[in-house]
């Protein structure tokens, strides 16, 4: 995994796609959470981040997560579809880092009330300042491809890449403010299964169960995780 670094304070997980596998606090920042009106549109969601970060005083480069909810879940090739104006409102914004989306991201599609169009849910971004831990968003991982053994299998693998991707930043399971799970309501069962690794780490912080799927239709469940500074309302 490549460590790379924002002109905004945080440094990030590269990869090849539409956003990064997560960011994490440079020293001398922490990392805000800020929540949206139900189902804003991406388009007006997008305008929100500018006037948020430009009412703070911080620059584009601040802006270090999304998270986002769909209609329904894509097929590949939507889904490819969708992330092209994504990224492209990430050029714009003047973002990239040698080719890279530094911005972490979580896309589910909601269970129960869907948004009638792409909207954005919440978004993160630095401040200046040091706080008593560090700060990191985790982008949403689903299971690996072709991973077995049914839901209990889906969370080792997803368990194991969050626990990756941390170790990759230079935090711990103890600078975790919460979990967020994303499965159907007929998954409920998984938490009933004994021995699943690193759940006592997960869900110690808070682990919220959101009835969503992941954003294409082949995969099943997805996990990500956060430590924050603090949250707000927009």
């Amino acid at each position: 995994m490549k460590v790379m670094r924002s002109a905004g304070g945080f440094r990030f997980l590269a990869a090849d796609g539409p956003f990064s596998d997560g960011v994490a606090a440079e020293p001398g920042y922490r990392i805000v959470r800020v929540r949206l009106p139900h189902a804003t549109a991406l388009a007006d969601g997008f305008r929100l981040v500018e006037a948020t970060l430009a009412g703070l005083g911080r620059p584009m480069a601040a802006l270090c997560a999304m998270e986002l909810r769909i209609p329904k879940p894509l097929t590949p090739d939507e889904f490819d579809a969708f992330n092209r104006p994504y990224v492209a409102q990430h050029d714009r914004w003047g973002l990239k880092v040698e080719g890279h989306v530094p911005t972490a991201r979580t896309n589910v599609a909601p269970e129960i009330d869907p948004p009638p169009e792409p909207a954005l849910h919440a978004f993160c971004h630095t401040i200046e300042g040091q706080g008593p831990r560090a700060n990191f968003v985790i982008s949403g991982a689903p299971e690996a491809p072709g991973t077995e053994g049914g839901l209990a299998g889906y969370w080792t693998s997803m368990a194991g890449t969050m626990h990756e991707r941390m170790s990759a930043l230079g935090v711990t399971w103890d600078d975790a403010t919460e979990s967020q799970f994303y499965g159907r309501r007929a998954d409920h069962q998984l938490f009933a299964a004994q021995g699943l690794p690193r759940f006592a780490e997960m869900a110690r912080p808070g682990l919220r169960w959101f009835f969503s799927r992941p954003p294409v239709d082949t995969l099943n469940l997805e996990v990500d995780v956060r430590g924050l500074a603090e949250e707000r309302w927009v």
